[in-house]
């Protein structure tokens, strides 16, 4: 896998948090045989940590989170995969960017018991995927590439 090239977003999209990093260049990683692309320009918000528990997990833009980080966060706009396939592939893109396995565990732990409050996209999510397919497209890419 090639490296998460990311831009800090000076101001995120309507849809996003306070901050946000932009996917500086397309990114796959590969589940169970299926490739999953992150297009560039694509936005997100980090790995969603409470920051109670900083301390413990450490920050949402660690650099050890953010390649499984982005590919969630990806797959729960897109679903591209089933919620327990993206919740499989964050775990191993930790383990993959050498996080330990007790704080992999936890954090897939997290994502399986409060990702169901995220999976279902909402009126904003969509309207954010339209404008993002619009972008790729203007682009000269195939937003089918990216499950779009």
């Amino acid at each position: 896998m090639e490296a998460l090239r990311l831009i800090p977003v000076a101001k995120p999209d309507t849809n996003k948090l306070e901050e946000a990093y932009e996917v500086g260049a397309d990114i796959e990683a590969v589940y169970k045989g299926t490739s999953v692309w992150v297009p560039a320009c694509f936005q997100y918000d980090g790995a969603s940590i409470p920051s109670a528990a900083w301390q413990l997990i450490g920050s949402p833009f660690h650099p050890r989170f953010m390649v499984a980080a982005v590919f969630h966060d990806w797959l729960y706009h897109t679903h591209q995969l089933d919620r327990d396939s993206a919740d499989e592939l964050f775990y191993d893109l930790l383990r993959a960017s050498n996080v330990g396995k007790t704080k992999a565990v936890l954090m897939h732990g997290a994502v399986q018991n409060f990702g169901v409050w995220y999976w279902e996209n909402d009126k904003d999510d969509l309207a954010y995927l339209k404008r993002l397919a619009k972008r790729i497209g203007q682009e000269g890419r195939d937003p089918a590439k990216y499950g779009l």
